[in-house]
C-alpha cells in the first residue's frame, strides 16, 4: 500500500508526459489520475478539452460530439466547479455545451446566474444571459441585464472588446423590437404570422451577405468604374481620389442594401431557428409535422451541433406539444445584495 502515489503525484507525472510530446503516457497518467481520485479537477478539464479537439473550447463551429459526450463533458464541469468555483475554464465550456452543444438554454440562464454569485463583478455571465433572453424576445429583462453592466456607481468589470461589439448588436435588435408592435415571432402560437413566412420561404436555403455582394453589388461598383473612366479620364491625383470616393461611397450604400435585404430574406430561418431552440429549450414541439420535410428546416438542422440535434430527434419523437402561454422559464435573478 505505501507504494501507490497520490493524485496529485500522478498528475504531475501525467504533465511532464505531455510536455515532452508522450502522448500515450499522458493519457494513461490522466487515467490512473482519476482512478486514484475521480474528481480531480486538472485531470477533468484535461479529458473536457478534448471534446473540442476540432474548434476549440471557445471555438464559433459546432463540433461532431456526441449526445453522451455533450453529457459527460457537462457533469465534469458541474464536479469541477463543484470543488472549485473559481475556475473561469469550467464556468465557460460549461455554458457553451449548455447553449451551443446541447441547446438547454433555460439551463444556460441559471448556469451564467450561478456564476455571478461566485463572481459578481464578470461581465460575461450578462452578456451571455442578455443574448438568450434577446433570442426568446425576453427584450425588458435583456434590456435590465444590459443596464447592469453599464449602470453609474457599480463596480461591474469593463466588457471585453468581443464582449462590447456582442452588447452592441442585442442592443440595436432590442431596439428594432421596441419600435415595432407585437412582430417578435412567438412558435409556441401556430396562429403566428411568422409561420406563414417560413411556409413561403420553405423550399429555399438561407442566403448570404457574400454571395448578394459578390452576384449584385460587385458587378454594379465595376460597372460604375468604367463609366467613371470613360466619363472622367484620370487626369490628376484629385480626379483620380473623387473617383475613388465615388466608388467607396457606392460600396458602402450597397452593403448596406444587401445587408438588410439578407435581413429580411432570411428572417424565416431566424424564425425557423427560434422554434427550433425553443423545441429543445422544452422538450415539448411547435414545429408542424409538414415542416420537418422542408429544405429550410433540414438546412438549418445541418448547420447545429450533432448532440443538440441528438435531442432534438428525441424531443420530436415524444410528440409532446408546447401549449400556446408556454414562456422561457428564468431564475430569481442574482444581485449584489444577496452576496451578503
Amino acid at each position: 500500500m505505501g507504494s501507490e502515489r497520490s493524485a496529485d503525484d500522478l498528475w504531475l507525472d501525467a504533465m511532464e508526459a505531455r510536455q515532452t510530446g508522450e502522448t500515450l503516457t499522458f493519457n494513461l497518467l490522466r487515467e490512473k489520475t482519476l482512478v486514484a481520485n475521480p474528481e480531480h479537477p486538472d485531470a477533468l478539464m484535461s479529458e473536457v478539452r478534448e471534446l473540442f479537439k476540432e474548434t476549440g473550447p471557445r471555438g464559433d463551429r459546432p463540433t461532431k460530439m456526441s449526445l453522451a459526450d455533450a453529457a459527460i463533458g457537462l457533469r465534469k464541469c458541474r464536479t469541477v466547479i463543484k470543488i472549485d468555483p473559481e475556475r473561469d475554464e469550467a464556468w465557460a465550456i460549461g455554458g457553451r455545451l449548455l447553449v451551443d452543444e446541447l441547446g438547454m438554454f433555460e439551463e444556460a440562464l441559471n448556469w451564467w446566474d450561478q456564476r455571478r454569485s461566485v463572481e459578481p463583478t464578470e461581465v460575461i455571465p450578462l452578456v451571455e444571459q442578455v443574448a438568450i433572453l434577446t433570442e426568446f424576445g425576453e427584450y425588458a429583462e435583456a434590456a435590465d441585464r444590459i443596464d447592469n453592466i453599464f449602470s453609474e456607481g457599480n463596480d461591474m468589470d469593463k466588457p471585453d472588446p468581443r464582449s462590447m461589439m456582442r452588447l452592441r448588436t442585442l442592443s440595436e435588435q432590442i431596439k428594432r423590437a421596441a419600435t415595432k408592435d407585437v412582430d417578435f415571432f412567438r412558435p409556441q402560437d401556430p396562429d403566428d404570422d411568422g409561420w406563414i413566412r417560413i411556409k413561403a420561404f420553405s423550399g429555399r436555403k438561407p442566403t448570404t451577405e457574400t454571395y448578394w455582394l459578390f452576384f449584385f453589388v460587385m458587378p454594379l461598383i465595376w460597372i460604375e468604374a468604367i463609366l467613371i473612366n470613360r466619363v472622367m479620364p484620370a487626369t490628376g491625383f484629385a480626379t483620380m481620389i473623387l473617383g475613388f470616393l465615388i466608388i467607396f461611397a457606392s460600396f458602402l450604400l450597397g452593403s448596406r442594401w444587401v445587408k438588410s435585404q439578407v435581413h429580411k430574406l432570411n428572417r424565416p430561418a431566424h424564425e425557423l431557428t427560434r422554434a427550433i431552440n425553443s423545441e429543445l429549450t422544452s422538450g415539448l414541439i411547435c414545429i408542424p409535422e409538414s415542416m420537418r420535410e422542408s429544405k429550410l428546416y433540414s438546412t438549418l438542422r445541418e448547420r447545429r451541433a450533432i448532440a443538440a440535434m441528438s435531442r432534438h430527434d428525441k424531443i420530436v419523437e415524444n410528440e409532446e406539444k408546447m401549449g400556446r402561454k408556454w414562456k422561457l422559464s428564468m431564475p430569481e435573478w442574482f444581485t449584489h445584495s444577496e452576496e451578503e
